[in-house]
Formats: C-alpha cells, structure tokens, sequence
C-alpha cells in the first residue's frame, strides 16, 4: 500500500526565519522493529506497476506478519541511543570580542561586539566585559559547543506478540520512543500500534488485513535558516572570547529577551530555548485490507483498500519581549491528510508447452487524495505573555481545501521458458484529476528480459550463475497539485468590505497558474550482468541506465514586481545516465568463524538539456541574503550552484575598485553541482561463534557545499582565514578597473579591514567547499546470548549489541562543518544554512524471543 511521505505544511527552506522548521515526513512514523525487510526497486520496469507517484523508483517496506506456531510467540526490543555533536568548527583563537583590534571594556561595547571577534590579542587582560555586565579574563573560549547543546538520548521499546494456525496468523505490536535533542528543551515522542492478521476463509478464498495508529508528539523542534529564532546562530556566532552561557537564560526579570548583540534578528539561543514555543501532535492511521477468491484454478481475483489518514496540529510561538519583535507572532497550522486507494487485480499463473510459464495480471486502480489545511498567523499579542490566537491584534486565517483523484488501468505479462529465459511486459495509464481534459492522461509501457547463461549454456566450473537483462521502460508522473492549471481567488481580510485576491498556494505564494501543464514522462534503458563465482563466494552485479525525462514540471522564482512570485511550467528535458556496481564476497568461511564484504558503488551523470522556450534557467532556491542560488541550467547538471566569484584578469590577477579597496564583483555564473555523481558503500561483516561485527563505510563524491555558517563567520572574524592584516596591515595586490597595477595595504583603523572581510559574503566562490566524504557510517557489535543455558524461561533467542551511526569522518575538505549538513528535504540541496548540526549516536540493542 501506497503511504504519504509529504510534510506539513511544506518543507523548511535554507532562508526561512520564525516558523522554519522541519515538522517530519511520514516514513518516520514506522515502527522499525515492525520491518521485515526494505527493496528498493530501481529502474522504470520495477516502477511501472507502481505508477506515477513512483516515477522515480519506490522503496518497497515489507512489515512482519503473523506465523503458525504453537503457543504465542513473544518478542521484545529494547534500544537506547546517545548523540553528540560530531564536528566542532575549527575557529581561530588568537584576537578575540571586540571591534578594530578594540577588546569591549564597557557594556554597550560588550553588547556592540557580541559576535564579532575583531577585537585585541587574546592575552588574559581581567578588564574585559561580556555581555552578562561582568567583567571576565580576556581568554578563548573553546566549549562553546559543548556547552550549548547536550547529549540526546532516544529510548525505544517494542513487545510484539504472534501466532497463529493454518488458516488463522496474527501479530500486534506496541512501541514506545521518547527521543531528547542535543538542543536543550527539543523532544519528540512517538507511539506506535500495529495489527497484522491473515488467514482462509475457505479453500479459496483468503484475506490479509493492516491496521496502525501511531501518535506523533514533537516540542520545541529547532529552527534553521535566517537568524530570527534560529538558536543554532548562537554557539556558532558568539564571540570567541565570550563563553555562551553568559547568555542564559536569555530574558530578564520581565521575561523579555536580554541583548547579546548588534543585530536584533540574531536572536539569543537561550531566549528562543526558554521562551519560544513549539508543539505539533499528529495523530495517524494506517489500514489495508484485501480479499482473495481463486475464481478456477490459477485464477486469482484481489480486491484491496487501503486509507493513509493524519490530522496534524502545529502551534509556534514568537513570544512577547522578543527584541526583533517585541509584540510577539503566532503562526498555527491545522491540517487533515488522507489518500485511499482502491485496487482490483486479477492474476492468472499457467504453464504450458511443457516448457513455457505464464503470469499475467490485469488491475484497476483508483487514488483518492484530500488535503485540509487551515493556517492561523498573527502579530501583537493584546495582553503580554498570553499566547492565544483570540490574543491577537491582527491576525489572519487561510483555509486551503485541495483534493485530487488519480485513476489507472494497469496490467503484465512474464513469461518464462524452462526458467531460463524471462520476459516481462507492463502497461498502465493514469488519468489525472488536476490537470485539464486535454492532457490529464499519460501511457507508458516497458518490456525486459533476462537469460541464465549459466544454465543455458556450458560454463566454466568456477561459474555458479551468469545472467544478463536488458529492459526498456516509460513512466508518467509529476501531476501538480490542485488549483495550479486555472488561477482562483480567496478573500483578503480588510478594513470594510472583504476584498478578492489571487489564491496563494499551500506554501503562500502567488504562483502564476498554467492551463497547458502535462504529465512528464521518464524513459529508461537499462541493461545489466549478474555473476557467482566459486561456490557463491564472489560475486558481481553491474547495471548500465540512460534516462531521459521530458515535461518535468517544475516551479520556479520570478521577479516580484509582477504580482506574483512563482510560475509553474513543464520544463523541456534531463538526461541521466550512469551505472550502479555491486561486488560481494566470503573471503573466509572457517569453523565458526566468517567474513562477508560487499562494495556498492553508483556514478550518475546528469544534464539540463532543454528547459522551456526562451528560458535558459530557472530557479529552484535561495539562500540567506540570496549570495548563493540554486538553479537548473540549460547544458549543465541537475541542481546547478550559482554565485559570484572575485573578478579576475586574463593573467588570473584580482580587479580592485580603487575607489573602496574592494574586488570587483564577477556576474553570477555556475559554481558546481549540487547533487554528488558518486556514490559508495563498503560493508564488512564479521561472524566468530556467538559475535557478530558489522561495519559500514560511505562516501559521496563530486558535489559542492555553500556555506552560509563560514560565511557570517568570516563576517564576524571568527574564521581562521580572517587573520591576515590584523597586526600589520593587509596587502592587496592586483590591478584596478583599467587594467594599471595596484598595490595598497589596509588596517584594521577605522574597521577598513573587517568591512573589507565583511564584503567577502558577495564572493560566493569563497564559502564553496567540495562535499566529498567518507565516513565510518556504523558499526555494530553483537553478542547471541547461548539461551539453551538459561533454565528460568522458554527463550528461544537473545541478543545484545553495541550499536553506533556516524561514529568518524574519514575524510572531508570540509573542516568547519559535516559535508551533509543540511536542513530541508526538498530539492533545495548543496546549502548549509545554519541548521542543528549532525551527529554521532552510540548505544545498545536488546533482543529478546520467547
């Protein structure tokens, strides 16, 4: 069944401030130790049947079920986690707070400076004053990190109970998580219920049934992006010689938020830990129930529905006292979310012609989609400190009703001959709702093959098995969401009379409406070898694809100034091809001890090579202060970073303006890919008696990083490329505007050098890293606990296990930030943009099965 993997409310974005945060999306509210086991199919062929929500491959969740048995089978899970923060940036420690080589002696010169770390040597003077009004030793401060976040935990258990009979089975399942941020303050608390049941209700006639609730409890979750209750800016833009807990509690007697610094909308971690509020609850079912009626002999008809439901209540609160806005907001989110599919398949098995086997299936499918979302936002609480939406002085409500239906007709055939030869054809055709009568349907077929050359064939003895396929396949997706073919118009509040504006859409954009939109369609070629060698203990599997997609439908940013801020459109066409390489391996197989290795690696070369008639680009994103952008190019990859560079010559020498001092700005122009083109995993698992060892290292290569954090850090002179010229001047060589040499030193006298540093954040090129890394992912430690020694209880297994994530990094050109630092799970990647930084967990498993 088919799940809504959406988030409510949209995903955050890298330059949004207040309510910016990642609210969850729906695969996070599966049980994991409901999972039986995880496919993910790739390729058009294996998605074809799924349709065109599955146009980009489907990852395929497979949930434990009942089993026959005698008695009840019990199992118990218990995990418990600790996280850190995994890379501390590396500052420099060498001038601390202050301004123009100036240590802050005064409070309002404490507060002036609170991020800027322009200031004298560091040298242990006991005059300088922070902040707090208190005068502290004029020393680094290298903990700031360590003392702003804490370690989180999360605390999962799971009981499940089973059995069944022939023609009865059975499983449910309760469990509990109570997770704990690293911010301190964030929790997230998930219950989860779950209820499998299959069984015979005849010779021929079978049905299945799933059933799960989950409830879904999250407070406090971090915000990220621009600065304005984004607490992560604080340990990371705090003055060096400043120790951040001066900063707490944040607010004064009266609760209002207590100044650490000259920009108002740098908000004090502390007071957005202490004061801001944020809640959301959802409450979800899941459940899908199927019929089987053997209708003659290999002749199956199936009926199947199933309904994905979730009412979700989000509630975040800018309190009053707050500096940049001292009355207070109030952003609300009501949202009801539910998708039910009804399916009837008919599947027919034979073989014939003594040689030949035969599975076809036919089916219809109809997708019912509703989204119901009210937003509640408003400013200047009437009575201080009493946050309710009625407290309001202004304050507006946006109901948003969106529904859509997508139907389909679908079918296969495979066909085998003496179960060597495969061959396998698909079609299906949707219909979509929320597009106009005269391009709301889409066809796509596929076909592929594969023979068993090893067993058609006489092969060399080494040779368990060789298999080669081949398959050619279309998919169809990408239908909007509703309202976006015709434009529609909402009430806007006013002081008289009600007045008519063009309908926003869920993200509160206006966005230009496309009658002509059409479904894009996805063709692929893929073909592929599979070998086993000696005796199944090394083995290869290498896939080739070349992919091209027409009429992706994309939405992209357009200037303000013509009453909207969006425009939706089909977009002419991308290529990707690549391949995908897996070799495994049992080096060792001894006693009772083993080895297994397997290597996966993936390079994917993409390229933008139409977009629509006139257009050359689009774009996809922005981020803080918009000194870096994300865009699709026509002749370049998917997910192009565009910036600025300093200006240089043909002999690769710096233009200066001799007017400012400064280097000229270059045009914006492509920077370097967002999306990594390589990718690789290398696993080692380890078996010795009762001990187990499973280690995995990762790495992606290829891509770029912009860096919003390094930029305002070179702003602020905490970054360790910011000390040149502190002490005896900047020299800047280059030439000027005419092309004549230039030569002049700047000083820190009169702040010429720390604006000349502070203008650093219009050169884009300066704060883009290589997003390569390799990374110690996990690793496990296992214990089976010899059960046949333990008389008091019929256990028929145990298991501990050490269990770590992201325990090193191996390598990165990273050096201030992990390389997958990133906040949204939109398409809007390659932007670090302040967001809670990545981490390290450790902890242990319990198993237990009676």
């Amino acid at each position: 069944m088919p799940i809504d993997n959406t988030v409510p409310g949209g995903a955050p974005t890298v330059n949004g401030t207040t309510s910016n945060v990642d609210k969850g999306d729906g695969i996070a509210g599966i049980n994991l130790d409901d999972i039986e086991s995880i496919t993910v199919l790739k390729g058009g062929t294996a998605a074809a049947l799924y349709g065109s929500r599955a146009s980009n491959g489907v990852i395929l969740i497979t949930t434990k079920k009942g089993r026959a048995q005698r008695g009840i089978g019990v199992e118990y899970n218990s995990t418990f986690t600790m996280d850190n923060v995994a890379v501390i940036p590396d500052f420099q420690y060498e001038y601390g707070q202050g301004l123009d080589g100036v240590m802050p002696t005064t409070l309002a010169a404490a507060q002036a400076s609170g991020r800027r770390s322009w200031g004298a040597p560091i040298d242990g003077s006991t005059n300088y004053m922070g902040v707090d009004g208190k005068t502290h030793p004029y020393v680094a401060q290298k903990r700031n990190f360590q003392n702003f976040y804490q370690t989180g935990t999360t605390f999962t258990n799971s009981i499940a109970f089973s059995g069944g009979g022939e023609n009865f089975t059975y499983r449910f399942s309760a469990a509990d998580l109570n997770s704990r941020g690293i911010l301190p303050g964030t929790t997230y608390k998930r219950k989860t219920f779950n209820v499998a049941l299959s069984g015979k209700l005849g010779s021929r006639l079978n049905f299945e049934a799933l059933a799960q609730y989950n409830l879904e409890q999250g407070h406090n979750r971090t915000g990220a992006g621009d600065a304005l209750g984004n607490p992560n800016w604080t340990p990371l833009e705090i003055a060096n010689t400043a120790d951040v807990r001066w900063l707490a509690p944040g607010y004064d007697s009266a609760g209002n938020e207590t100044i650490w610094n000259d920009a108002a909308i740098a908000s004090n971690g502390y007071f957005v830990i202490n004061k801001w509020k944020e809640d959301d609850v959802k409450n979800r079912f899941i459940g899908q129930a199927s019929v089987s009626y053997e209708l003659f002999k290999n002749l199956v008809v199936k009926g199947t529905v199933s309904r994905d439901f979730y009412n979700y209540n989000y509630v975040n609160i800018l309190p009053t006292g707050t500096l940049y806005t001292p009355l207070g907001e109030y952003v609300g989110l009501k949202s009801d979310l539910s998708e039910t599919n009804s399916m009837l398949n008919v599947t027919y098995r034979t073989r014939f012609a003594e040689h030949f086997g035969l599975t076809a299936m036919v089916g219809a499918n109809s997708r019912k989609y509703e989204n119901k979302d009210l937003s509640m936002t408003g400013k200047q609480y009437i009575i201080p400190y009493f946050y309710s939406f009625s407290n309001l002085a202004s304050s507006t409500t946006r109901p948003f009703t969106g529904r859509s239906t997508t139907n389909s007709v679908f079918g296969s055939a495979d066909l085998d001959f003496k179960n060597l030869f495969f061959l396998t054809f698909t079609a299906r055709e949707d219909w979509f709702s929320t597009l106009s009568p005269k391009n709301n349907h889409i066809f796509y077929p596929s076909v592929g093959g594969s023979l068993i050359l090893s067993d058609a064939f006489n092969m060399p003895s080494f040779i368990n098995l060789a298999k080669i396929r081949g398959s050619w396949a279309q998919v169809g997706g990408g239908a909007p969401d509703p309202y976006a073919i015709n434009l529609t118009y909402s009430n806007v509040p006013s002081s008289g009379q009600p007045l008519l504006n063009v309908t926003q859409d869920q993200s509160a954009q206006n966005a230009i409406s496309n009658p002509n939109l059409k479904p894009y369609t996805s063709t692929t070629y893929e073909a592929g070898v599979e070998l086993q060698t000696f005796n199944n203990r090394l083995g290869i599997d290498f896939t080739y694809y070349n992919r091209k997609t027409t009429d992706d439908i994309v939405k992209t940013t357009i200037s303000s100034t013509s009453g909207y801020s969006s425009v939706i459109m089909n977009v002419g066409e991308l290529r990707n091809h690549g391949i995908e390489l897996l070799l495994t391996a049992k080096p060792v197989r001894r006693g009772n001890f083993s080895w297994n290795v397997s290597y996966n690696m993936a390079y994917n070369e993409s390229k933008v090579v139409e977009l629509a008639p006139g257009l050359t680009s689009v774009q996809i994103a922005s981020s803080v202060g918009g000194w870096g952008l994300l865009q699709h190019i026509k002749g370049q990859p998917y997910g192009t970073i565009v910036g600025t560079r300093m200006k240089r010559d043909a002999q690769g020498n710096v233009i200066f303006n001799r007017g400012n001092h400064l280097p000229v700005m270059s045009d914006l122009m492509p920077l370097g890919n967002s999306v990594a083109p390589y990718t690789m995993g290398l696993t080692n698992e380890f078996r010795y008696g009762n001990f187990g060892l499973n280690v995995l290292i990762d790495g992606k290569f290829g891509n770029k990083v912009f860096s919003i954090f390094e930029l305002y850090a070179t702003r602020m002179g905490k970054l360790k490329s910011t000390l040149p010229g502190r002490d005896k001047g900047l020299q800047l060589t280059g030439v000027d505007q005419s092309g004549a040499p230039y030569d002049t030193t700047i000083t820190q006298a009169g702040g010429v050098l720390r604006n000349y540093y502070d203008n650093y954040k219009v050169y884009s090129e300066l704060f883009l890293h290589d997003g390569s890394f390799i990374k110690l992912r996990q690793v496990i430690l296992s214990y089976n606990i010899p059960v046949n020694k333990i008389k008091i209880a019929k256990i028929q297994s145990a298991s501990v296990s050490f269990v770590a994530r992201n325990l090193f990094i191996l390598y990165r050109e990273t050096k201030n930030f992990d390389p997958e630092q990133s906040f949204t799970n939109s398409n809007a990647q390659g932007f670090e943009s302040i967001g809670l930084p990545r981490t390290r967990s450790y902890g242990l498993n319990l198993t237990i099965k009676l």
